[in-house]
């Protein structure tokens, strides 16, 4: 991303909507029920009438939380400051925007007659601040508060952060494999958002992946399409793509979720990016889990039940469908085999300054065989606000490069010439998508 999004607080008003069916399982009366089309997509409802993701742990490492906003106050276990020293249980309030964002997606308090609903209705969330309130931070930090959230409960870590220096990732992948390895030695899934980088040149923007242990994201819009702004899955072992939001359009065209409550301002706000696609992957984790499912058996279910007849590019197994997953309907697939958690020996990385959570820029819709229908919006309730979006990074290049090895030889002279190298400038800087 080239530079950061904008966050603002609108009023809500309240509507009033009929719950379909009794505490947090199908339809609720959340005022903005009616206009989460992200849940209509991977069919939310219907997994809740099998499983609400009761005594399961998020993790959220992001930019902290709104510690007293009443769609989350209720759902958060732990949380820690991880800003420029180890982390410090207690405290993480957000003082950005992005983490609160993403802690109502992947769990706000739901049938509670206000805001949104969460993905995992009944999940907690362990909530450690890495990032400061421009959303930066260092990749030390990142890793130190993964360890934490896992150290201190969550199953599910979520991580809506990524390396606006595509091309640095592109070649030497994400400087957060030591976090991610840790937490799948412990038995936690991690999931990452893919990026906001998608250039329309083959792979190019992509990170390497390489054998990490991660559920990589990307992002969809309403129609259900892959967003324009999407960072190809490229060589993850385990991608798939979620909403996130088109990035355009009013909020009606994005995410709505919650935001840190300012003066004069309802908590309330929509968003785009695969910053918004990863938390709903992990909420569906966190129901998988809540049925008991080990951590493999859990992503080989989720990989399992995905919609595949949505096209979604190199390395992507299909969309989420979260019905499907935890059984709601009809028999679960038998996915192929996952490896089990084992403590692995990942490389060092150096301390470097990170930029924050992940919000992306804007996707263009695309007709697929499958979408998502949505309410009609109330005219009662105003529009939350909108986060501003990024501009494409230009690429000057034409063609698939996918993992050329002379596009990589050219990537890693202008990865050295742009200062984005580890070991030789120290530096590696991420930002939210």
């Amino acid at each position: 991303m080239t530079g950061m999004r904008r966050l603002v607080a609108v009023a809500v008003a309240v509507l009033t909507l009929s719950v379909l069916t009794a505490g947090t399982a199908s339809a609720t009366n959340d005022t903005y029920f009616s206009r989460q089309w992200a849940l209509t997509q991977i069919d939310a409802a219907q997994a809740w009438t099998r499983s609400t993701g009761a005594g399961v742990t998020i993790g959220i490492v992001d930019t902290g939380v709104d510690l007293g906003h009443p769609d989350l106050a209720g759902k958060i276990a732990v949380t820690a400051d991880c800003v420029g020293h180890p982390c410090v249980a207690g405290g993480g309030q957000d003082t950005h925007g992005h983490g609160t964002i993403v802690s109502g997606i992947a769990a706000a308090s739901t049938g509670n007659g206000k805001g949104i609903a969460g993905v995992a209705p009944d999940a907690r969330l362990a909530v450690a601040k890495v990032l400061n309130a421009s959303g930066e931070g260092r990749v030390e930090d990142i890793n130190n508060g993964i360890r934490w959230v896992v150290d201190n409960g969550a199953r599910v870590v979520n991580l809506s952060l990524g390396d606006p220096n595509f091309l640095a990732s592109g070649v030497l992948g994400t400087p957060l494999r030591t976090g991610i390895d840790y937490a799948w030695s412990k038995g936690a899934v991690t999931v990452l958002a893919s990026g906001n980088y998608a250039t329309g040149v083959g792979t190019v923007g992509t990170e390497n992946y390489g054998n990490i242990n991660a559920l990589v994201v990307g992002a969809t819009d309403r129609s259900g399409a892959v967003a324009s702004y999407s960072s190809p899955i490229g060589n993850a072992k385990w991608g798939l793509v979620a909403p996130g939001g088109a990035g355009s359009g009013g909020a009606d065209s994005n995410v709505i979720s919650t935001f840190p409550v300012a003066s004069g301002g309802s908590g309330y706000a929509s968003a785009a990016g695969t910053s918004m696609a990863a938390p709903h992957v992990s909420g569906a984790v966190a129901l998988l889990l809540a049925q008991g499912l080990a951590p493999a058996d859990a992503i080989a279910r989720l990989l399992g039940n995905l919609d595949k007849t949505v096209p979604c590019g190199t390395g992507c197994q299909g969309r989420l469908n979260m019905a499907g997953a935890v059984g709601a309907i009809g028999v679960a697939a038998t996915p192929t085999s996952v490896a089990t958690p084992t403590t692995t020996k990942a490389p060092s990385v150096p301390r470097t300054t990170v930029p924050r959570s992940t919000t992306t820029k804007p996707p263009a819709p695309v007709t697929t065989t499958t979408t998502s229908t949505v309410p009609p919006r109330s005219a009662q309730v105003s529009d939350p606000p909108e986060l501003a979006l990024p501009a494409p990074v230009p690429i000057g290049a034409a063609g698939d490069a996918g993992r050329n090895p002379v596009v990589i030889a050219v990537a890693g002279v202008l990865v050295l010439a742009m200062g984005g190298a580890v070991g030789v400038t120290g530096r590696r800087r991420l930002r939210y998508l």
